[in-house]
């Protein structure tokens, strides 16, 4: 009589095991990124949100928004709580991608522009519903060298911003996407 022990696993066995752990850490890692992504989209969409609802309700008594342009009122809006604070880093202004966000204002608009944004990001802040009650504050928007208003007067293109449209002008290469809101 032949009796036949075996123990241990062959070595078919072990890269088997071993092949269906990595698929299953590969799926974990996929998901993690697309779910950290997906925040990143969500807070860079409120940042411009909270950082031009603040701005507005600010200067709202004075309505001339020049001192934007100079370097020392970031640090000012900075003590004064106008920048929301997980967009400080020391006396600057970043957005949740670490773009650096720039502000610039005339005596009757302001500008808010957010750099280094993924396409996904880029998309998400091109399509947003700015409109409340069918108006608007944003009266211009800037992406990609091109420029959209609301009128589309035949030197801008016109607002809303399609999502082909949103996706076209939107890079892929993250540090690329570059997007201006002028408010009013």
């Amino acid at each position: 009589m032949l009796k036949n022990c075996q123990k241990g696993s062959s070595m078919i066995e072990v890269i088997g095991v071993m092949g269906i752990i990595s698929m299953i850490t590969v799926g974990i890692f996929a998901t993690i990124s697309k779910i950290y992504d997906r925040y990143h989209q969500t807070a860079v969409i409120t940042q411009i949100r909270d950082l031009q609802k603040n701005i507005q309700m600010r200067y709202a008594t004075a309505a001339d928004y020049r001192d934007l342009t100079k370097n020392s009122t970031v640090k000012t809006l900075i003590e004064e709580r106008v920048i929301p604070y997980d967009m400080i880093s020391g006396e600057r202004i970043y957005n949740a991608y670490n773009g650096a966000v720039d502000l610039s204002g005339t005596q009757y608009d302001y500008t808010i522009s957010f750099s280094n944004l993924k396409k996904a990001g880029c998309i998400d802040l091109l399509t947003m519903d700015w409109t409340v009650n069918n108006t608007s504050d944003l009266i211009k928007l800037q992406v990609d060298g091109k420029t959209y208003t609301w009128t589309g007067d035949g030197t801008a293109l016109e607002l809303p911003i399609s999502l082909t449209d949103a996706a076209a002008r939107c890079k892929d290469n993250q540090g690329q996407n570059t997007i201006k809101w002028t408010f009013q």
